[in-house]
């Protein structure tokens, strides 16, 4: 059902929030496969000359809904113990698969596996940034001594993500706090600082 155009016209961040809104409305009640301009700017409430003055189709305009939805990165934090960032991000993602964000959850990420170009773009420009980012709070725990330097593995920091998404896969259930905290401890294999005995 579309969204009721606001009174008056709405411009620049006003209007493109609308459209970020109403387009991951779409995917949600579409799929990727189905979402087209017209129905994006039929929910915002808007033209459709709106959209593609600023986008030239569709899948430009999802990711940039999906960069404006989804939670930032996580950043190495000085005054915030690694572990703390570390376990912030995967709860973060947890709750992108639960639903608990505008982003569509499992459905989206299920529906990319049939789009190869957008999964190539969703990796590319959304997925390996976090993992980078992951992977520099890791490198932050070993140098502060937080971590023993074996958390830096090739796959350390794919390995939270992946448990998390499994577990979904399995039982259609997000994992609670202390399921999150075991992934922690799994990603940095209970190593401590290299200083302990």
């Amino acid at each position: 059902m579309a969204e009721s155009a606001t009174p008056g016209r709405r411009r620049g961040a006003e209007l493109e929030h609308a459209i970020y809104r109403a387009t991951l409305g779409e995917l949600a009640a579409h799929g990727y496969g189905r979402l087209t301009m017209d129905g994006v700017a039929a929910r915002a409430g808007t033209g459709k000359a709106a959209l593609y003055r600023r986008w030239p189709g569709k899948q430009p305009l999802v990711m940039d809904a999906l960069r404006h939805a989804l939670p930032p990165p996580p950043e190495p934090d000085p005054k915030r113990p690694a572990r703390e960032t570390l376990t912030g991000a995967l709860t973060a993602f947890r709750d992108v698969l639960a639903g608990r964000t505008l982003v569509p959850g499992m459905g989206f990420i299920v529906d990319m596996l049939h789009e190869p170009d957008l999964r190539a773009l969703f990796t590319e420009e959304i997925v390996m940034p976090r993992l980078e980012r992951i992977e520099a709070v890791l490198r932050e725990g070993v140098h502060r001594g937080e971590f023993g330097p074996e958390v830096l593995h090739p796959l350390a920091a794919r390995t939270g993500p992946a448990l998390i998404l499994q577990s979904f896969l399995l039982t259609g259930e997000p994992l609670g706090p202390r399921e999150i905290d075991l992934v922690v401890d799994t990603v940095l294999r209970r190593t401590g600082s290299p200083h302990r005995s």
